[in-house]
């Protein structure tokens, strides 16, 4: 692999560079393919190095600030706004400029993600709001399910009763009948023994009667 590389020391004793060190190592290694920068042997991409140099007032505009005749010419004779621009330029502060443009770029896309966010929330506060509305409802069935359930095995334990109630009479009556129906059957046997010894002693008495009139005879 063929590469190269060129670093930089900087004397930052003075804090020039927004880094909290007395030396500054940059260093740029030149490959086949792509360039690598390195800041404090830290690898970062370029944009930062650019930005970190022009902080330090190493515009990429103008690295030497030189002004030239026809530069002063034009901002004599140029408007405010144009004016404005060229001192930005020569002063080397439009990394300023873009930073603060990013700034507000970032703060946009924030506060769209911020309105995003309470766009969420509040559909999700909604929807708690519904939920916490069906838990009270549910509360609410699950309170008459249990009156009606508890209600269904009243009737259901009454309607038992009276079922096994009836049973028992039906049971009784069964037993009475054939009770009732035996004592006839008994009485009805008794009648007809008795009914056949009456039947006897009157034969026995025409027999006697017969008897006593062929003696008189």
């Amino acid at each position: 692999v063929i590469s190269a590389y060129v670093e930089i020391i900087f004397d930052n004793s003075d804090g020039r560079l927004p880094i909290d060190k007395d030396e500054v190592f940059l260093r740029r290694v030149i490959g086949s393919k792509k360039d690598n920068y390195f800041l404090n042997k830290k690898t970062v991409p370029r944009s930062e190095v650019m930005n970190l140099l022009e902080s330090a007032g190493f515009s990429r505009a103008n690295p030497y600030y030189i002004v030239k005749q026809g530069k002063i010419n034009q901002m004599a004779t140029a408007p405010d706004s144009q004016r404005l621009k060229l001192l930005r330029e020569v002063a080397g502060t439009r990394v300023y400029d873009e930073r603060r443009e990013e700034s507000r770029n970032i703060l946009k896309e924030t506060e769209s993600k911020r309105e995003k966010i309470e766009e969420f929330l509040k559909t999700i506060e909604d929807r708690l709001s519904t939920l916490e509305e069906e838990k009270e409802e549910l509360k609410e069935y699950q309170k008459y399910d249990k009156m009606r359930r508890a209600l269904e095995y009243q009737i259901h334990d009454r309607d038992l009763q009276d079922a096994r109630k009836k049973l028992n009479d039906m049971e009784n009556k069964r037993k009475n009948s054939g009770e009732e129906a035996e004592r006839l059957r008994n009485a009805v046997q008794e009648a007809g023994e008795k009914a056949k010894v009456a039947s006897k002693e009157v034969k026995d008495l025409k027999n006697k009667e017969s008897s006593a009139k062929e003696e008189k005879d």
